[in-house]
């Protein structure tokens, strides 16, 4: 039996559309990811991030360490970690503002 109509699953057999409907219900979103919140909201709260809160997150990363992992060292090495991290951050904006240099130009004059 075919299904008639504008959809353009309409010449599809009902048993293919059954199949298709059966083979698609079977994927489910994850619902839970690294940490137990849903994908979608760690991209959001990604999202909402500052430039500087995501340069942090990601000199982190590079260390392997989370906020987490900062938050329960005590105030001696958090001190040493926050220079190391202020230092990489101000070598990281100059490297990218060398990069940067020459490279407007106004082709006009």
């Amino acid at each position: 039996m075919l299904i008639s109509g504008s959809n353009p699953w309409a010449t599809m057999s009902t048993s293919a559309a059954d199949r298709v409907n059966g083979a698609t219900s079977a994927f489910t979103p994850a619902s839970t990811g690294v940490g137990g919140s849903s994908a979608r909201q760690e991209l959001y709260d990604y999202a909402a991030k500052s430039p500087a809160e995501k340069m942090r997150a990601a000199i982190l990363g590079k260390l392997g360490l989370t906020e987490e992992d900062v938050a329960a060292m005590d105030s001696k090495e958090r001190e040493k970690l926050e220079a190391k991290i202020k230092q990489m951050i101000k070598d990281e904006v100059t490297q990218q503002a060398e990069e940067k240099k020459g490279v407007l130009v106004d082709f006009k004059a």
